[in-house]
């Protein structure tokens, strides 16, 4: 069994981190963004495909924060 794909691994915990924000156990969405931003950046992953699974994590939870 290979290990996943570091993309597949960063959209996951994107969810689970955009969950946990809007659930309030992570305070503010930097605190729940900047360990994923930093996981992408020593995965070498593209930088333009990380925002973008970022934003699509976080809107949902954003918009049903409003």
């Amino acid at each position: 069994m290979s290990a996943p794909a570091p993309l597949d691994v960063l959209e996951l915990r994107s969810w689970a981190r955009g969950y946990l924000w809007w659930a309030g156990l992570i305070n503010t969405i930097p605190e729940a963004i900047d360990p994923l931003a930093e996981f992408a950046q020593r995965a070498g992953l593209d930088q333009d495909a990380t925002q973008q699974i970022l934003a699509d994590a976080f809107a949902l939870y954003r918009e049903a924060a409003l």
